[in-house]
This record gives C-alpha cells, sequence and structure tokens, in this order.
C-alpha cells in the first residue's frame, strides 16, 4: 500500500484534499441549523485569510510586475458569489447536490474561454460539455410538473447553475491573474476581500434584509459555543485542505488526472449529507450527478492534452 501511495502522491494528496473539502461542506452544513450562510462564509474566509497570509509572508517566490488591482478584485468578488452560493445550497439542498452545482465550473469555464479568449474545443469536449449540462437538468427538472418532480426548487437549481458560473469566471482570471501575481497574493487577496464581503453583507443586513435576496444579506447572528467548535473544525479542515490542494498540483506530472480526481469531493460529499440527514438522491438526480462529474472529467482530462 505505501509504495502504490508513494507512487502516486500527487493523487493520493488530491483524495485527501477531497475529502477535506467535503468535511468543511459538512460543518458549513451543521453550523447552518445556528447561522445563516453569509457569516458562515464570513467565518470560513477569515480564518482561511489568516492562514494565507502567513503562508504570503513566509512565502520565499519572487514577486511579480502586478499592475491589474482591478482584475485582482474582480476575481475575488466572483470567487466570493461562488462561495455565498454553495453555502447557501449547502443550507437548504442536499450537500452532494451542492458540491454537484459547484463542480459544473469547468462547464462554464471551457464554454467562456470559447466565446471570450476563442479557445478551440475539440469534438470531445463538447461531448463533456452536452453531458454536463445534461446533468445540470437532471438535477434541476424544468419540465416536470410538481406532482412528478424529484430534484431541486426553482430558485436553489438557479442558484446552483450560478454558482458554477462564477465559480468559472473567477478560475479563469485567475489563470491570467498568475502572470502578474504569485500564487499566495492571488490566494490571499481572494480570502481577504472574500472577508470584507460578507462582513459588508452583514452590515446592511442590519438594516435591509428581505426574504428574497437572503443569499446575498443577512443580519449577524452571535454563534453559540457549539457553533464555535464547528468554525474552528471548518477552519482547521479549510487549512489543511489547503496544503492538500497545493501539494497535490505541486507534483502532479500531468495536472488533468488529479483535476479528474479532484471530483471525489462530490461523492464524499454525498456520503457524508447522507450522515447529517440528507435523503438518498432520487434516481434522475443521481444520475445528474453523474453526469456532472462525468462531463467535467471529460472536460479537464480534454484540457490536459491540448
Amino acid at each position: 500500500m505505501l509504495r502504490i501511495i508513494k507512487h502516486n502522491l500527487a493523487v493520493y494528496f488530491m483524495v485527501l484534499a477531497c475529502l477535506e473539502f467535503s468535511f468543511v461542506g459538512a460543518f458549513a452544513k451543521l453550523l447552518s441549523e445556528d447561522l445563516p450562510a453569509i457569516e458562515v462564509v464570513f467565518f470560513r474566509n477569515i480564518i482561511a485569510a489568516i492562514y494565507l497570509f502567513y503562508l504570503y509572508k513566509k512565502s520565499t517566490l519572487k514577486e511579480r510586475e502586478g499592475g491589474h488591482l482591478g482584475l485582482l478584485i474582480f476575481r475575488a468578488i466572483a470567487g466570493v458569489i461562488s462561495v455565498y452560493l454553495l453555502f447557501y445550497n449547502i443550507e437548504h439542498i442536499s450537500l452532494g447536490g451542492a458540491y454537484a452545482f459547484h463542480k459544473s465550473a469547468p462547464i462554464f469555464a471551457t464554454l467562456l474561454a470559447f466565446f471570450v479568449f476563442k479557445e478551440v474545443i475539440a469534438l470531445r469536449g463538447w461531448f463533456g460539455i452536452i453531458i454536463g449540462f445534461c446533468g445540470v437538468l437532471l438535477i434541476a427538472q424544468p419540465w416536470a410538473s410538481e406532482e412528478f418532480h424529484t430534484g431541486f426548487d426553482l430558485k436553489n437549481s438557479i442558484l446552483g447553475v450560478l454558482c458554477g458560473f462564477f465559480s468559472a469566471v473567477s478560475v479563469l482570471s485567475a489563470r491570467e491573474l498568475r502572470h502578474y501575481y504569485t500564487t499566495e497574493k492571488i490566494a490571499f487577496s481572494f480570502m481577504f476581500i472574500g472577508t470584507l464581503v460578507p462582513l459588508c453583507s452583514m452590515l446592511v443586513g442590519e438594516f435591509y434584509a428581505p426574504k428574497e435576496l437572503d443569499f446575498l444579506l443577512c443580519e449577524f447572528k452571535m454563534p453559540n459555543l457549539k457553533a464555535l467548535g464547528f468554525i474552528a473544525l471548518m477552519g482547521f479542515f479549510g487549512a489543511i485542505y489547503q496544503i492538500h490542494l497545493t501539494k497535490s498540483y505541486g507534483i502532479a506530472k500531468k495536472a488533468g488526472i488529479v483535476a479528474g480526481v479532484s471530483y471525489l469531493d462530490v461523492v464524499f460529499s454525498l456520503i457524508l449529507g447522507l450522515f447529517l440527514g440528507d435523503a438518498f438522491p432520487s434516481f434522475m438526480v443521481f444520475l445528474g450527478i453523474l453526469g456532472i462529474i462525468g462531463g467535467g472529467i471529460i472536460l479537464v482530462l480534454d484540457k490536459n492534452k491540448t
């Protein structure tokens, strides 16, 4: 077993990262019983920001030219919106379903790269996009009447799709930013702004927080002792997730392989969700989750070959 792990360290670290990211979602779901999703995002990001600031100060990498502050802020805001919607979905639908929507990002990233950067999509790439979108449709089931609907409600389905879209925007922006900033600086700026944005959402929410915008605005609730314990655990798993994710991509000979393995977090979150009381997904939703996973893996592997 140890010999197999040593020869596949990148995959091993990615499996660990997937499990840890799933635990982050699990603790977020437990916290949703006491705190609004935006507040959970705030605590998750402020803990991560402190950790990433330490890594940034410790880094020996040479500073790059910079000069693209607007894009840096744009990337961070897009990423924060994606996390808002992910944590809102975690609170309102199953854990596995929320992660599946989030993992639709490669589909949107490929399409955005095609339309914005004029990148070519091979036939297999279009096949992956079609499979992924079919998966989204099977989860949302917009054609089904209320009597036969087994997917998620319209609001959470739309927010889930937007979660994947904004995650794709964030990823593509980060790809451009790597030419101008170090990885540590990009990550820290994301978490720093990701702490300020929910803070502003809660400040506004103290005066104006309509139910229709509960995924963007909320009132601050003082966490109790149990919630503080879950926050600490969420922060711990979030920190080691970043470590193992960085190690995995850092030593990977083929980034596409570990990117494909990263879809295991959907599987882990589905299992953890069952332990937390989620119902097992219907046959149609389960097929949809498989469709998103399959389409995403096809896209990341296809991109790795180009």
